[in-house]
């Protein structure tokens, strides 16, 4: 596979991983039980622990809504042989999941103790989402590289530029006076 193809299968991959994850996100339970709520986290008493806690489901729908919008712009970058998607893409993605490990590793802290084994689990589906991003980079970084160095050599196979003079256009003009001479 060359680089544009997996580049193109980085950007599938995180506009359908996003949206997983974001479905995860968004339907993970904080308390449990019907009349008594019981909830999974320990009081902190460090604010930036409990400040995401609280704001969890904000921060993660914000983090999944710009990083769709940047896969869609890679692919249409990747269509149009634009370096900037593959850029933006690139810086994104990288601070999009040092983010994400971050709050996983606050909230990782303030789950309760019969609850560890659920925040492990988070805690390796976020690495393993990282190392599957993490792996396709270099192949957009390499993309990326060809679209700066020389846009128009680099294009997909199979499309061919056609001329805007038509080799029959060229042609000389021939008449039925120059396909045989009369003798007079």
């Amino acid at each position: 596979m060359n680089s544009r193809t997996i580049t193109t299968m980085a950007g599938i991959f995180s506009i359908l991983n996003t949206i997983q994850f974001i479905i995860f996100e968004l339907n993970q339970m904080t308390h449990i039980g019907f009349e008594d709520k019981y909830s999974l986290y320990v009081d902190t008493a460090y604010e930036v622990s409990s400040w995401v806690v609280v704001y969890r489901h904000n921060i993660s729908t914000g983090l999944s809504v710009t990083t769709i919008t940047v896969s869609c712009f890679l692919l249409f970058c990747l269509d149009r042989n634009m370096f900037i998607g593959l850029l933006i893409y690139t810086v994104w993605i990288v601070a999009y999941e040092l983010l994400s490990f971050t709050m996983v590793l606050l909230i990782h802290g303030t789950i309760k103790e019969q609850f560890k084994e659920l925040s492990q689990l988070y805690l390796l589906l976020q690495i393993s989402r990282m190392l599957l991003h993490f792996a396709s980079l270099p192949f957009v970084v390499r993309q990326g590289f060809m679209f700066y160095k020389d846009p128009k050599t680099v294009s997909i196979a199979g499309r061919r530029k056609r001329s805007s003079i038509s080799t029959v256009d060229s042609w000389p003009p021939v008449g039925l006076g120059s396909l045989y001479r009369k003798s007079s």
